[in-house]
């Protein structure tokens, strides 16, 4: 085996994995056969950005040097949930899969109840399939985490601490979140194993690397689509017999993945909760299948307002829910109605979307939204979730789903999305500003302050408000504070003051 050739896979402008082996300094004292052969460096490009860059008694080093046997290990090893699990272990409102380990860490982390000690293990557990450190075994590793993110690969990094190294010691690149097309970082990640496997073969021809080089020659075995797309949504393989065929055999598959799920609508199941029932898996594909038949297609004038280059949320998902809301509101030259609020039901219907009540089991299923180019477009409102309950939180389901019908078309492909406290929390959160400010724009609010006898930071302020515009307190209050109208300070007295009528 050659060493110190440097082998590289995959574009640093997009995602690269770059490894070489070299002699091991220790010659094998205190490693097997294997592990010292395995002696090397690697680096981890992200959008020109060497993850592995960090930085060690006095000066900067480019790669990170180890054992590379771990990393070979834990990749063939958790190759399928690393690119198709999209869910975090329990509901979590955070953005990326660091932040929501992190976050677990500081809720569950030392505490002796039997519940959160429940938590923490599933997080573990999850952590050992996606976070790189958990197979560092010694070496310094970078602090990265990989998961899918419905057809994109998430990469999330940072710079936690590293218990036994210097003051001094740290990884450079600034904490930061990247999304990338599936293919995009597990082509050339595949390539890398596969290419540091057959090296390491030549040269070793323990059981161990038997059992490695067989693990990876199985990524790209035929008839793992169903353990993949379970990952990813577990129900819609136990309830196979009911999936449409359009999603069945819409599922785009490449060597080693599923390249693309939103074209056959599968997406939309990795927001279903574990314990969804059969029923409600009946009435919700149901739904998928009557907006997929018919000749109806969606309207001229909804194409024209659909964004045409649908991605994740770049900037704050607040700032670009706002800005897509206030484009349909001028593109549409939307007026306030003769109550002087703004008509949610009239802009779907101006955009030709139908609307469909449906009562699923599941009351944490809020609504859910299909749209494409052979597709009618269609939202659903289940009345069972408490904020269908009323027609203000009606209106407020309406807007959600309409931003996931005009911005969450990846890759030119259909949009089906359910809404759950499952679904991805950066596209949840552009939605509910979007709804915010349909509901709210600036102006109109502007214009009912204006001429308010009541304080805005008062209860009763707020109580005529979120009446004048027929949305809850509880939006109205978040969407004040949202635009600097109110501070923290005041929206938390209020959340006090307003308990139970929120």
């Amino acid at each position: 085996m050659k060493t110190n050739d440097w082998k590289k896979f995959g574009k640093r402008s997009l995602f690269a994995f770059e490894y070489r082996f070299k002699k091991d300094p220790d010659r094998g004292r205190g490693a097997t056969s294997l592990e010292a052969a395995s002696w090397g460096e690697f680096c981890l490009w992200v959008r020109d950005k060497n993850l592995c860059l960090h930085h060690d008694h006095g000066q900067f080093h480019d790669t990170v040097t180890w054992y590379l046997l771990p990393l070979l290990a834990w990749l063939a090893e958790n190759w399928d949930p690393l690119f198709h699990e999209e869910r975090f272990p329990v509901p979590c409102e955070k953005l990326d899969a660091r932040a929501g380990y992190m976050d677990s860490l500081r809720r569950y982390l030392g505490d002796t109840d039997p519940n959160m000690q429940a938590k923490s293990a599933v997080w573990y557990a999850w952590w050992e399939r996606h976070g790189l450190r958990s197979c560092r075994q010694g070496g310094v590793f970078p602090d990265v985490f990989v998961r899918r993110l419905m057809d994109f690969a998430e990469i999330s990094w940072g710079n936690m601490p590293i218990a036994g190294t210097g003051e001094d010691f740290y990884f450079a690149v600034p904490m930061e979140t990247a999304l990338l097309p599936v293919e995009q970082v597990a082509e050339p990640l595949l390539q890398g194993l596969r290419d540091a496997v057959l090296a390491l073969q030549a040269v070793d021809a323990s059981q161990e690397m038997m059992a490695l080089a067989a693990c990876v020659q199985e990524i790209a075995g035929a008839g793992r689509w169903r353990t993949r797309l379970a990952w990813y949504a577990e129900r819609m393989v136990e309830f196979l017999d009911l999936v449409p065929d359009q999603i069945r055999g819409g599922l785009e598959q490449s060597q080693g993945f599923i390249r693309r799920l939103a074209p056959s609508g599968g997406i939309m199941f990795g927001a279903l909760a574990p314990e969804i029932g059969r029923d409600d898996v009946a009435t919700l594909f149901h739904a998928f299948v009557t907006a997929h038949q018919g000749d109806r297609q969606e309207s001229e004038l909804l194409r024209t307002v659909t964004r045409q280059d649908p991605s994740f949320p770049e900037k704050e998902p607040l700032d670009e829910g706002y800005d897509s809301a206030l484009d349909l509101l001028d593109a549409l030259h939307v007026t306030e109605a003769g109550g002087g609020w703004v008509d949610v039901h009239a802009v779907c219907q101006q955009l030709a979307i139908e609307i469909v009540s449906v009562d699923l089991t599941d009351s944490n299923i809020r609504g859910a939204a299909f749209a494409g180019r052979k597709v009618t477009p269609t939202i659903l409102v289940n009345r069972a979730h408490r904020n269908n309950q009323q027609p203000h939180g009606q209106r407020f389901t309406l807007g959600h789903e309409l931003c996931h019908i005009l911005n969450d078309r990846f890759f030119g492909g259909d949009v089906a999305v359910v809404t759950t406290p499952w679904a991805p929390a950066v596209v949840e959160e552009r939605a509910n500003a979007f709804a915010a400010m349909l509901l709210m724009p600036l102006e109109l609010i502007n214009a009912r302050i204006q001429h308010m006898v009541e304080p805005l930071d008062s209860v009763e302020g707020i109580i005529l408000l979120a009446d004048q515009l027929q949305v809850s307190r509880r939006a109205v209050l978040w969407h004040l504070y949202n635009l600097g109208k109110l501070d923290s300070r005041q929206r938390v007295r209020l959340e006090r003051d307003l308990a139970g009528t929120l």
